[in-house]
């Protein structure tokens, strides 16, 4: 069962590095970019095939991940002549700069997808039956039990429990009445509520019931739910900059940990594991636009740069930006190794 969960662990990581490289494939294709290859995986070739358009794809040995090879994108390779219009360097700044955006773009409309079908395979919401009565509170003190069903708070009806916290939280120190349903009977209680930070606090946590939305809702959702994800990573980063989080708590991890953590999604049911794909292709997506060499974002900047002078920057440039690009990912690579052996991310300590 472990080992199960290992490989498709590993299958999940490889299945958002590989739609990341198919978003550059499908720009570079539309924007009508010679491709040399597009292969799934590392290692030795297991087989392949070339296109009527000369693009070779195929399997390597160690099917994780993939890349794409596109004509130009190499500074160092020799162009034919009969295929420079076909290169990178002679196309357009938009289609250069969609090309290498199409990555963290594809990981995006991925995690799109993905979080579709997590809402489709329903999810779990707060209701208006009491789950739980706190010891020592109003809840208890006026009698509300466990099972009971809250539809009205002062006349108002109710139905959800956002309403049910908003209404008591705005009656502090009051005398309210509950209107609830208990054995099939509707009866009120009249508990007089604390007071917490300054909001009414009755002392009850509510039942949690599972809800399947509408296909329109779901569509509408995912939207919703990216975005927000999307602007918690965006003001995370930021806070990681400017010193405002710790860096023990916003550790790097590396591939070793990024599989550990898919693998204890996975023990915690499928639908969790598709949310975590999810979380990771947007991470993944906005990672690689760090404005770092050999990163995309680090190639966008240098497509900016280059578009506003009118002429390449020195090679020698790009090969020192490069070295110091890899030699801070590689830093916090083995940094991340480090971390995963001596303090490894447990998904229940979270």
């Amino acid at each position: 069962m472990i080992f199960l969960q290992y490989l498709l662990a590993i299958i999940g990581l490889s299945l958002i590095i590989i739609v990341h490289e198919f978003g550059h494939f499908i720009f570079a294709r539309a924007g009508r970019m010679y491709i040399h290859e597009f292969f799934i995986g590392f290692g030795p070739r297991l087989f392949k095939f070339k296109s009527k358009a000369g693009t070779v794809y195929g399997l390597k040995a160690v099917p994780v991940g993939g890349y794409v090879k596109v004509m130009g994108m190499d500074r160092s390779e020799t162009i034919p002549e009969d295929k420079r219009q076909m290169s990178y360097q002679n196309k357009p700044f938009y289609k250069k700069f969609l090309t290498i955006f199409g990555g963290a773009g594809f990981n995006v409309i991925f995690a799109i997808v993905l979080i579709g079908v997590f809402l489709s395979m329903g999810i779990y919401e707060p209701g208006t039956t009491i789950e739980y009565v706190q010891p020592e509170t109003p809840a208890e003190i006026s009698g509300l039990q466990v099972g009971d069903k809250v539809i009205a708070i002062d006349g108002e009806k109710i139905g959800t429990w956002d309403e049910f916290a908003a209404l008591t939280q705005s009656k502090p120190g009051k005398e309210v009445v509950y209107t609830i349903i208990r054995d099939g009977r509707e009866i009120e209680v009249t508990p007089i509520l604390d007071t917490v930070e300054g909001s009414g606090y009755l002392g009850i946590s509510p039942e949690y019931v599972k809800i399947h939305m509408s296909f329109p809702q779901v569509i509408k959702e995912s939207f919703v739910m990216t975005w927000d994800i999307i602007t918690t990573y965006v003001k995370l980063f930021g806070k990681l900059f400017t010193g405002q989080i710790p860096f023990d708590q916003a550790r790097p991890v590396s591939p070793i940990g990024v599989v550990s953590i898919f693998q204890q999604s996975i023990s915690m049911g499928l639908q969790n594991f598709i949310l975590f794909l999810a979380l990771v292709s947007i991470l993944i997506g906005f990672g690689n636009l760090l404005p770092i060499l050999p990163l995309d974002g680090g190639n966008i900047v240098l497509l900016i740069i280059e578009t506003i002078r009118k002429k390449p920057i020195p090679q020698r440039v790009l090969e020192v930006t490069n070295s110091i690009g890899i030699f801070l990912m590689v830093a916090l690579l083995i940094t991340g190794f480090v971390f995963d052996i001596i303090s490894p991310f447990n998904l229940n300590n979270m």
